[in-house]
């Protein structure tokens, strides 16, 4: 694969997809609500589950809401999907059970556009070409199932980090409890797991004009701690680690 230039990183924070180019990478135990893919473009990843379980290649495909850690000791591009803007990327990576590395054609594939921008992976507009290229292809043959249609309604309302969870709730039509077993079914998490994912995601996506505790508070979270915490339980780093990151 390409080469990155060590002396800069690059990130991108869409709506759909968020893309980080890194001189390495080396994540604690997480789970996040995305299907990632990371690749080593000098070198394998390594992703370990709790259970004792290690995948390597030089990308490796992570389904949404798996617990994970992620090793690569040299530059790694690492993109994260919304599971619910791109559904046929969430489930290829279901199909695969968990962890598994990418081969064949789609290795292939992004191997080929890696090598093509091998001295601009730093540039957020290549980032951001390279995420919508790799989302397009895993398009061709992934499967797609729509969600519910009261589950759709409340993921909509809930996209806004400060929406009422409550309103949203009443509007579906039917009992909180078949609700929420719907949501799991069609999401993977709960709602008020989803809710505190997407407060995340408005966090990051507000470094760039605010600190750490503004960022937390504008999101809707109590503090910086309770911040903290989940970014490293979603993400695996922390906000310092992911602002060091995301600002270079």
């Amino acid at each position: 694969m390409g080469r990155l230039n060590e002396s800069r990183i690059g990130a991108v924070i869409a709506d759909a997809f968020a893309v980080r180019a890194s001189t390495a990478t080396r994540s604690s135990l997480h789970a996040e609500h995305g299907a990632a893919i990371l690749v080593g473009l000098e070198g394998e990843v390594t992703v370990t589950e709790p259970g004792g379980g290690v995948v390597r290649g030089r990308a490796v495909v992570v389904p949404p809401d798996v617990w994970h850690a992620a090793v690569s000791p040299g530059p790694t591009l690492g993109f994260l999907y919304d599971p619910e803007e791109m559904p046929h990327v969430a489930g290829h990576a279901r199909v695969l059970g968990g962890p598994s590395p990418l081969e064949g054609r789609l290795l292939s594939r992004l191997d080929a556009a890696v090598a093509a921008h091998r001295a601009s992976l730093s540039r957020p507009d290549v980032l951001d070409g390279l995420a919508r290229e790799l989302a397009a292809w895993l398009a061709e043959a992934s499967p797609r199932r729509a969600p519910d249609g009261r589950v759709a309604r409340v993921l909509e309302a809930l996209r806004d980090p400060a929406g009422d969870r409550r309103l949203a709730l009443s509007r579906a039509g039917i009992s909180e409890a078949h609700l929420q077993a719907l949501f799991v079914r069609d999401v993977g998490l709960p709602i008020r797991t989803f809710q505190l994912w997407r407060r995340l995601l408005a966090a990051l996506g507000s470094f760039a004009r605010l600190d750490a505790t503004g960022a937390a508070h504008a999101a809707g979270f109590a503090d910086l701690a309770h911040f903290s915490r989940t970014c490293r339980r979603m993400l695996g780093y922390s906000p310092s680690e992911l602002r060091s990151g995301l600002m270079k």
